[in-house]
C-alpha cells in the first residue's frame, strides 16, 4: 500500500471512530435524559426506548417492566417519561388511535415535568383557538386509565386546569389520564 493510500485509510478509520464515538455519546445522552423521568429505584433497571420513524428502538435493555423514553416530538416542550408495561400499552394505543384496555391501568412518571397543547384534545398539535399558552405541567406521576380518571371525581373538561394539584387530562375521552403533581 502506498503512503498516500495508508494515510487515506488511516483518515477514514479516524472519521469512522469519531462518528461511532459521537453516536455512542448521543445514545448515552438520550439514555440519561430518559432515565431522569423516574425515581432512581425504577430508572436503574428500566429499558430505554425511543420512538423513531414510526417504531420503537431500544437503546438499553432493562428488566423491571418499566420503559423510559427521552424527550420526543409533538408536545410544545417535550420531556422524558417512564412507563410501566400497561402504561406503554396505553401510549401505543393512543399512537395507533385505538382504545386502551380499560381493565389494565398504566402508570408513568415525568419527573422533569411536561407540557401539552390542550388539556381537552388528545390529538391537538397546536394551541386551540382562544388559548394563549400551552399547558405547563410540573413534575408528576400519571395513572393512564380513562376508567379511573373519568371516575376520579375531578373536573373532566377544564381547558385550563390548576396543574399544581391533581387533575384529569383529556377528561371524558378514551385517553383520559389522572395527573398527580409530585413537587
Amino acid at each position: 500500500m502506498t503512503r498516500s493510500a495508508s494515510a487515506f485509510v488511516a483518515l477514514c478509520l479516524s472519521v469512522i471512530a469519531v462518528q461511532l464515538k459521537c453516536q455512542s455519546s448521543s445514545h448515552e445522552r438520550l439514555i440519561d435524559q430518559a432515565l431522569s423521568a423516574a425515581p432512581a429505584g425504577i430508572a436503574g433497571e428500566a429499558t430505554v426506548s425511543m420512538h423513531q420513524g414510526g417504531k420503537w428502538i431500544e437503546l438499553r435493555h432493562g428488566n423491571n417492566g418499566w420503559t423510559c423514553t427521552p424527550p420526543g416530538k409533538g408536545d410544545p416542550q417535550p420531556e422524558p417519561a417512564c412507563f410501566d408495561t400497561n402504561g406503554m400499552a396505553f401510549l401505543q394505543a393512543m399512537e395507533a388511535g385505538s382504545t386502551p384496555d380499560p381493565a389494565k391501568p398504566g402508570y408513568a412518571y415525568m419527573l422533569q415535568g411536561g407540557s401539552a397543547w390542550s388539556n381537552l384534545d388528545p390529538d391537538a398539535t397546536h394551541l386551540p383557538p382562544g388559548q394563549k399558552d400551552y399547558i405547563h405541567i410540573p413534575p408528576h406521576f400519571m395513572i393512564l386509565s380513562a376508567k379511573l380518571a373519568n371516575a376520579s371525581g375531578l373536573p373532566l373538561h377544564e381547558a385550563h386546569p390548576n396543574t399544581g394539584q391533581p387533575f384529569v387530562m383529556f377528561g371524558g375521552t378514551k385517553y383520559a389520564i389522572l395527573i398527580i403533581p409530585v413537587k
